[in-house]
């Protein structure tokens, strides 16, 4: 009867294991984003100056972060926007992972989340603007991939009123090619 109940244990512990390691699993593909800073799952450790040579570039430095390919950021709830970004000449309909997921993925505490393209810009985003905005993190638009040079690979998009332009303030928050996100300051 022990031995029943031990190796019960040990079938619940493995697949317990089993479980967290999927959870945090490493990307399989090219990853297209990297959340670091307060987030309590992370799947690489730190920031490899060679290996990782546009972040260190632009002067970021991790302990540990979560990297996501783009298959794990569409196996998260998607959502959708349509709006008209200042780069478009007419509208679009934006899909990809919504905000909230991707933080909730990583463990992220409830801070403050700079986001930086590419070419270094940042913008951020309050917990408020956040808790109370539909902000997906767009990968494609009208179902069509965002790819570097178009806005892509992520661009930090949310919903607006029909007929309502962003401030500069607003729009300074729509960060296109996205490509790397830090949660707190």
């Amino acid at each position: 009867m022990i031995r029943a109940v031990l190796a019960l244990l040990l079938v619940a512990c493995g697949a317990l294991s089993a479980l967290a390691a999927e959870e945090t699993a490493a990307p399989k593909e090219m990853v297209v984003l990297t959340v670091s800073g307060a987030i309590a799952n992370a799947n690489r450790g730190a920031l490899d100056p060679k290996r990782d040579s546009l972040l260190a570039h632009k002067e970021i430095a991790f302990d540990r972060a979560f990297a996501f390919d783009r298959a794990m950021l569409l196996g998260l709830k998607q959502g959708t926007v349509r709006v008209q970004p200042p780069e478009f000449s007419q509208p679009a309909t934006f899909t990809g992972p919504l905000l909230k997921e991707v933080l909730a993925a990583v463990g992220a505490t409830r801070a403050k989340v700079i986001f930086m393209a590419i070419d270094g810009y940042q913008g951020w985003l309050s917990p408020e603007d956040i808790e109370a905005g539909d902000w997906i993190l767009a990968l494609a638009a009208d179902g069509v991939p965002l790819g570097l040079g178009q806005q892509g690979p992520i661009w930090l998009l949310n919903t607006r009123a029909e007929g309502e332009k962003p401030s500069e303030t607003q729009e300074a928050h729509w960060v296109w090619a996205t490509y790397y996100m830090r949660v707190g300051d």
